[in-house]
């Protein structure tokens, strides 16, 4: 008898490759930020942070001073944006610059650690069945609200980032609640992903109805 092959790959192996690498480089990159200068990871050991303001644009026509200023310990960097950079970060600053990096990575991680988990429990109960289907279901919700979270909160650190390394500017914290970027893509394959399981468990419904007629 023929060997039946596996649905699920090459998404499985891909899947688990790259969470494995994943893995293992947040591993090097932690150990090296911790015994070797100048290795940081997501902002963690950076000992310079720079941050550009995007929603300013540098006007060549007045002078960038009177517009522009850098906080005690900052300077200014002007090209068509402004960009402030410390070379002594203080303690928040470091958290704030972390901020602005790891939610992406938490995002990604999970992601693919719930499509790990999705992947493992239907080789193990099956493609179609209620319990894949909610597993789909989790993938869907952490693609629409995970992406969105995490774009919200970066943008919100980046603005305090920007706030405590700039002077004289109406740059907030609480600006990065309007001015973050949507995750458009994210959020229509989040909704496709919830569409998709909804439109599982109702086959599953129905073939437990149909084996219960037999």
């Amino acid at each position: 008898m023929a060997r039946v092959r596996n649905p699920l790959e090459p998404m499985s192996s891909a899947v688990t490759s790259i969470v494995m690498l994943f893995a293992v480089l947040t591993v090097l990159g932690v150990f090296g930020s911790m015994f070797v200068d100048g290795v940081s990871v997501l902002g963690v050991g950076d000992t310079t942070i720079c941050v550009t303001d995007e929603t300013k644009t540098v006007n060549s026509g007045v002078p960038s001073y009177l517009d522009f200023k850098a906080a005690p310990g900052a300077s200014l960097d002007l090209g068509a944006h402004p960009g402030y950079c410390t070379d002594d970060p203080s303690t928040v600053q470091g958290l704030l610059n972390t901020a602005t990096q790891a939610p992406s990575f938490v995002f990604t991680m999970g992601a693919l650690l719930l499509v790990l988990r999705l992947i493992r429990g239907a080789e193990g109960d099956g493609l179609y069945t209620a319990r894949t289907a909610e597993r789909l279901r989790g993938v869907g919700w952490w693609l629409l609200a995970g992406s969105v979270l995490a774009a919200i909160v970066e943008s919100v650190s980046e603005k305090a980032l920007i706030d405590s390394l700039s002077r004289g500017g109406d740059v907030g914290a609480l600006s990065g609640l309007i001015s973050w970027d949507a995750p458009y893509m994210a959020i229509l394959t989040g909704l496709g992903v919830l569409s998709f399981a909804r439109i599982m468990r109702v086959g599953v419904a129905m073939r437990d109805d149909l084996d219960g007629t037999v």
